[in-house]
């Protein structure tokens, strides 16, 4: 009976210091926090969007012209003092993605921005420590609320919610187990790292895995020395904790998993599939691309169409929505001739600007001479009148 008192004893300050290693944490960590600064909500303004300040809280009641909102709040503490991050939303849609953004004194230009765990009607907690850029004096810190990106269409994105409480508090256990809480069970959208499910835990948490896995493994070695396990016993009670283990993360990502689908029935469950089939994420350009394929078949177009974007994901899902015409991204075209009568689509771009003084298309060192022959929002397409040596 004793040995077996010893050996659990001695299992929970195996897992309790796995998770201090893992946390960061240390015998002269308090258990509760001792200092800590409560930011009211009503103290922030809004930068972008609309709202009101209430007595205790702040109303944001719309997003701004980019479907963005922003709030914020004038401060000076040393981050280092303050690691732990709480805040409170009510009515926060599922919809939207929270970043928490912040200024240091050291680059007051330069506006750091983190994507937070999504709060729901309750209390979420943060450890900073995770964060590298969170370090030296922090002068302005705020919430920013957006749709999510490539899953949440922008237009039925924004829904009325309230800031209600912000604080940041010193380093503790209690802050510390909160806070992994939050990253290991809190919901988080879709992201393409959700194909890597069990390994998907963002900078703000430990590994659960790794975590799970270590302190496992450890316990079922002391439990085996000091309880004296034959060999047949211990090689039983590793498979049962395997079997045990694997059935809790299959548990936790099926609850992820229909998290993850309450976001989706929300916004097309009560939808036509006509209606499901407009309301794409990337509506803009979901659009143009469909003016610009109804204009090529209207005209008979069979040349070949090359598309230009700043980012890869705008060239290559607007190459997919113009299918199936004949269509290529510009960047890859290289010192490539370009004949004559070629479209190029340019959607949203900097790196190709077109010179209407001269009739060209530049960029990248290559010049193209064209003529505007269609446009569509963000969106204008052109055709070369010559051919590009």
């Amino acid at each position: 009976m004793i040995r077996t008192g010893v050996c659990v004893i001695a299992v929970v300050l195996i897992w309790v210091c796995v998770f201090a290693w893992a946390s960061g944490l240390d015998w002269r960590t308090p258990f509760m926090t001792r200092t800590g600064i409560d930011l009211p909500a009503a103290d922030f303004h809004i930068v972008t969007g609309s709202g009101a300040n209430g007595v205790q809280d702040l109303a944001i009641e719309g997003p701004g012209d980019d479907g963005s909102a922003l709030q914020t709040a004038r401060i000076g503490v040393r981050a280092e003092d303050f690691p732990i991050l709480r805040y409170s939303f009510e009515n926060f849609p599922r919809t939207l993605e929270l970043s928490f953004v912040f200024r240091r004194a050291d680059a007051p230009d330069e506006v750091q921005a983190i994507t937070v765990p999504w709060p729901g009607d309750g209390e979420c907690v943060v450890d900073m420590r995770r964060f590298p850029a969170w370090h030296g004096e922090i002068i302005e810190l705020g919430f920013a609320q957006f749709a999510t990106g490539q899953l949440v269409p922008a237009s039925i994105a924004f829904r009325p919610f309230r800031l209600r409480s912000v604080q940041l508090s010193s380093l503790s256990w209690a802050g510390a187990v909160l806070a992994v809480r939050a990253g290991w069970f809190g919901y988080t959208p879709w992201a393409l790292a959700s194909i890597n499910a069990l390994d998907s835990e963002s900078a703000a948490s430990l590994p659960l895995l790794g975590t799970t896995v270590t302190g496992s493994a450890l316990a079922l070695l002391v439990a085996s020395i000091g309880l004296r396990w034959r060999k047949q016993r211990a090689l039983r009670a590793a498979v049962m904790l395997v079997a045990a283990t694997w059935l809790l993360f299959d548990a936790h990502w099926l609850r992820d998993l229909a998290a993850k689908h309450r976001l989706t029935e929300s916004l097309y469950a009560q939808r036509t599939p006509a209606e499901r089939e407009r309301l794409a994420p990337n509506e803009d350009l979901t659009f143009i691309a469909a003016q610009t394929r109804d204009w090529l078949t209207l005209q008979h177009i069979t040349s070949r169409v090359f598309v230009a974007a700043d980012t890869s994901h705008n060239f290559f899902r607007m190459m997919y929505l113009l299918l199936p015409h004949n269509v290529a991204a510009l960047f890859y075209l290289g010192d490539a001739p370009l004949p004559a009568d070629t479209l190029i689509l340019l959607y949203g771009t900097k790196q190709w600007i077109y010179d209407a003084e001269h009739g060209a298309i530049l960029g990248r060192g290559r010049a193209y001479q064209v003529v505007p022959v269609f446009g569509s929002g963000g969106a204008q397409l052109y055709r070369t009148v010559s051919a590009t040596p």
